[in-house]
């Protein structure tokens, strides 16, 4: 691709830039330099080159791009770099001259000459920039000849004292012929700029869940970006149910993916159309049958060579997913019905069962037994943990079935995999052609798909219509399946707590209590989940005294559940009585089932209830590394709510930890937006973080501001509001408004009172200290003595910093060190920077400068205390001799968050190996953790 010397309009990248900028200073001084850039196709390289061009005003420049259809022809970009500069030959040496001017008349140089082309170049550029500073620019360099990407590598190492500058672009992240050159690799746009790419190309509205889809999909690539803006409908980019799934293959990108399938020989192309159709082929497997085809299996090595295929001991794939789906379009009839030929019958030589699913595709006509093996085929799938292979075989099932009864029945079955793959667009195209086919009087399977319909639209739909759609698959199904009704009543509960609110969980409860009774036989999870919806209702009304014992009785029978939607809601249930120990164990177990089932979507929404008591177990450290993971599969599996949701989690997270620009990055998606799509949840988880920047930093009368508005109805959550009451307490009672203050906590103190016990009472004796009701200091020392060790720490260093502002300001400064020393070593800890800027402030107007990272370490016994539970547990498996797979598997979590734990470990405990915690843990100072 060429570039101009127009001056581009470029939407982001400002390091990027700022670094070119230097380069071209640098050259434009004395000092000359290269530089590769490095990226996927389409990420923004030429449109950085032609920024460069703009910015290298009085430059003399001169480009040699790649082009494919010179691929070959040698020395073919040095030449067109050589030929601008012609006037300056005479002044080289003779020998230097000489070999230029052959290879501008299209001599190739002979093999003892081609060592001269570089020195020759690099003089000709020498020269020419004794007049006005070079820019070299090269794009595509991956398309130059193998000889000139020699000779420009070598120039660009020894460019160092002339005005010369070389930029280049390639997609190959490694050149070798340009090795040792400076890489700058461009990474995907951040979501912000990828939405101000959204605003600047599309005049018309984009909706809100549309955006989110088009930003998974592009993965801050422009192009693919800017080809789907221009492929995809009005009507389609309006809403998301009518996006098509999958989504369309960007043009420019697929006829560059088809270009370099078409370029390679045809029994290499053959080769590529069987594992574009049947994708991930064991070798072994393609080898069969490439024999059968009569073709040398050797015939994919050129596709391995130009890297679009890697292959390993167990599995070919493609680099790339989407040349896979380009050549099954590209294909015509007889190309894909020879395909599939071929893999049914090598793999019926085998009795491969996937030899049913290419035979089905050489079908046009139904075909009942093989329908019927197909279904049997999709329930073992979904059996073992792959819901998309299970949907590909029970859709094709149910295109083979004749009968109108069976074949609803299977799309239904077929939607079903297709929301738990993760393709709720699809699932509800399954369900649609269903419709019709299933009969008035199937009240079951009618119910059943009514259930699904609002679980996709809880799932990426406004959450108030989620809710209504759910109470109608309730009503649908209580005769029918009352368990299945009972998690569609605890869904709208959720909804409606999503939506923030609390009146309609209250419904969705009173119906749950009705289903219960008119069950013949109970099942312990439709009786967990329909407490727990209870409890919580009760809880909403008022009726604490009934709604925390009915909580903790339930909660203790969720070892017998199994389903992961019901042990997730569970946890939901847990934070309502402040249990952050147990809604963590609960959403662990959740989200491990999930993932053994292959449950996408039901495990990114199990994490949120992980996230959440992480950050105030672990610390928002590890809630980010476990929102950030969630966030991924909640993106590529379409919940788009969830998505809010986790960005919410994210933003409490940075709020924490004094990090605005992450507060940012979020922010107007999460607080600005969650009106128009009913997500009070990510509103108010928003607002906190929010909240929390202002409120170390001071600013009292924007954090309670803030807070006030978390708290209102349909644009709150009940459970984060109450929590958060002891901040807004504190931001009220700083700004000078005493009545609110005290209104907010008089909602807080009989919550605290119902649960009786950890944060919340010591939260409670805050705020009656903030209220200076009584005897305030004896306010502060309960509120410290009630805080559980481990639990909350967070607030516990708050609290801490509070008693000792009160201390100082009573002129108390010794006693004021001791509060606001521990205080600071904990946020310290926990790298809540603004807290700790705050903190260290106070402890200066005490006379102290004290730092808490050069405090003398204390003993080892007492460092280990500062660990929380769940390391505690990862020591003692690591000291058993675990690998951090293992102990990830144990504990149902992610090797990255056992590293992350590890790390902090070792951090805590002043130690560097894990021999060093196995020899600690040996000494028993920690076996008895």
């Amino acid at each position: 691709m060429t570039y101009g010397t127009e001056q581009p309009h470029i939407i982001g990248r400002q390091a990027e830039r700022r670094q070119l900028v230097a380069a071209v200073e640098a050259c434009r001084g004395a000092g000359g330099g290269a530089l590769l850039l490095t990226g996927d196709h389409g990420i923004g390289k030429t449109a950085l080159l032609r920024y460069a061009s703009h910015l290298a005003h009085g430059f003399r420049a001169v480009r040699a791009d790649g082009v494919p259809a010179e691929q070959d022809l040698v020395y073919g970009a040095v030449q067109r770099l050589v030929r601008p500069l012609a006037s300056d030959l005479p002044q080289l040496p003779a020998r230097s001259r000489e070999v230029l001017e052959r290879l501008l008349l299209g001599h190739v140089p002979s093999p003892g000459d081609r060592s001269l082309i570089g020195v020759a170049v690099l003089a000709l550029l020498g020269r020419a920039s004794g007049r006005s500073p070079v820019l070299v620019g090269v794009d595509d360099l991956h398309w130059v000849d193998a000889e000139s990407r020699d000779t420009l590598g070598f120039v660009a190492r020894r460019i160092s004292t002339e005005r010369v500058l070389i930029l280049a672009g390639t997609e190959s992240d490694g050149c070798a012929a340009v090795s040792g050159v400076p890489v700058l690799r461009l990474a995907g746009l951040p979501d912000q700029d990828c939405l101000r790419l959204i605003a600047r190309i599309r005049s018309s509205a984009v909706a809100l869940p549309v955006r989110e889809v088009l930003l998974h999909a592009a993965g801050g690539n422009p192009l693919i970006m800017l080809e789907l803006l221009r492929t995809l409908t009005p009507a389609e980019l309006s809403q998301v149910s009518r996006l098509p799934d999958p989504l369309p293959l960007a043009p420019r990108l697929a006829r560059r993916r088809l270009a370099e399938f078409r370029r390679l020989p045809g029994d290499c192309r053959r080769l590529l159309l069987l594992l574009a159709a049947e994708p991930g082929l064991a070798p072994q497997t393609l080898l069969r049958v490439a024999q059968r085809a009569s073709i040398d299996p050797s015939a994919l090595k050129p596709a391995e060579t130009a890297g679009l295929i890697t292959v390993s001991n167990t599995v070919i794939s493609f680099r790339h997913d989407d040349l896979g789906r380009a050549i099954c379009q590209g294909a015509d009839l007889a190309e894909r019905h020879w395909a599939h030929g071929m893999l049914a019958r090598a793999f019926a030589d085998t009795h491969d069962d996937r030899r049913c699913r290419h035979e089905a595709a050489l079908l046009s006509e139904p075909n009942a037994e093989l329908a019927d093996e197909l279904e049997r085929q999709a329930v073992s799938a979904r059996r073992q943990g792959s819901p998309a292979h299970a949907v590909e075989l029970m859709e094709r099932s149910a295109q083979l079935t004749q009968e109108d009864g069976p074949r609803g029945s299977r799309l239904v079955a077929a939607a079903d995999c297709c929301r738990r793959a993760g393709r709720p667009r699809r699932a509800a195209r399954l369900l649609e052609r269903a419709e019709p086919l299933v009969g008035s009087d199937q009240l079951s399977l009618r119910g059943r798909m009514a259930y699904l319909k609002g679980v996709i639209a809880l799932q990426h739909a406004a959450a108030p219509d989620a809710y209504d759609g759910l109470l109608t698959a309730a009503d649908l199904l209580a005769g029918e399946d009352p368990s299945l009704a009972v998690k569609a009543l605890v869904a709208a509960g959720e909804a409606g707590l999503y939506a923030g609110n609390a009146a309609l969980p209250v419904q969705a409860g009173r119906r749950a209590l009705a289903v219960l009774n008119s069950m013949g036989h109970e099942q312990p999870a439709s009786r967990l989940a329909a407490d727990v919806l209870l409890a919580v209702a009760d809880a909403l009304q008022g009726r604490l005294s009934a709604a925390v014992p009915r909580l903790r009785e339930r909660l203790d029978t969720a070892a017998q559940v199994d389903d992961p939607l019901l042990l997730a809601w569970a946890s939901h249930g847990a934070l309502f009585i402040a249990d952050d120990a147990r809604a963590r164990a609960l959403a662990t177990r959740a989200v491990t089932l999930a993932r053994t089932a292959g449950d996408t979507p039901t495990m990114a929404h199990a994490m949120q209830y992980l996230a959440y008591p992480e950050c105030w177990l672990s610390g928002p450290e590890a809630a980010t590394l476990t929102a950030a993971e969630a966030l991924r599969l909640a993106r590529e599996s379409g919940q788009l709510n969830c998505v809010r949701n986790l960005m919410g989690i994210l933003m409490l997270a940075a709020g924490i930890t004094g990090d605005s620009a992450a507060c940012g990055q979020y922010a107007d998606r999460v607080v600005g937006e969650a009106q128009a799509h009913g997500l009070g949840l990510a509103s108010a988880l928003g607002l906190w973080g929010l909240a929390h920047l202002d409120l170390a930093c001071g600013n009292w009368a924007e954090a309670a501001a803030k807070l006030r508005r978390l708290a209102r109805t349909r644009l709150g959550h009940p459970g984060v509001a109450i929590e958060a009451v002891p901040s807004y307490v504190e931001a009220a009672v700083r700004a000078g408004d005493r009545p609110r203050a005290e209104r907010a906590a008089t909602t807080f103190a009989p919550w605290a009172e119902a649960i009786g016990r950890g944060w919340p009472a010591a939260l409670a004796a805050r705020c009656r200290a903030l209220l200076e009701t009584g005897d305030t200091e004896e306010h502060f020392r309960c509120a410290l003595r009630l805080h559980p060790i481990g639990d909350r720490e967070l607030e516990l260093a708050r609290t801490g910093l509070l008693y000792g502002e009160y201390l100082n300001r009573e002129r108390r400064r010794s006693d004021a060190r001791a509060q606001l020393r521990e205080a600071a070593d904990i946020f310290r800890r926990h790298g809540a920077r603004l807290w700790l800027d705050r903190t260290r402030a106070e402890l200066r107007a005490t006379g102290d400068d004290w730092d808490p990272a050069e405090n003398e370490s204390p003993a080892l016994e007492v460092r280990s205390a500062t660990l929380t539970s769940r390391q505690h547990q990862i020591v003692r498996l690591v000291a058993q001799g675990a690998t951090n797979k293992e102990v990830a598997a144990r504990l149902y979590l992610s090797p990255r968050t056992v590293d992350y734990h590890l790390r902090r470990i070792f951090e805590r405990l002043g130690i560097t190996s894990r021999a060093d915690l196995i020899r600690w843990f040996a000494a028993g100072t920690g076996s008895g953790t």
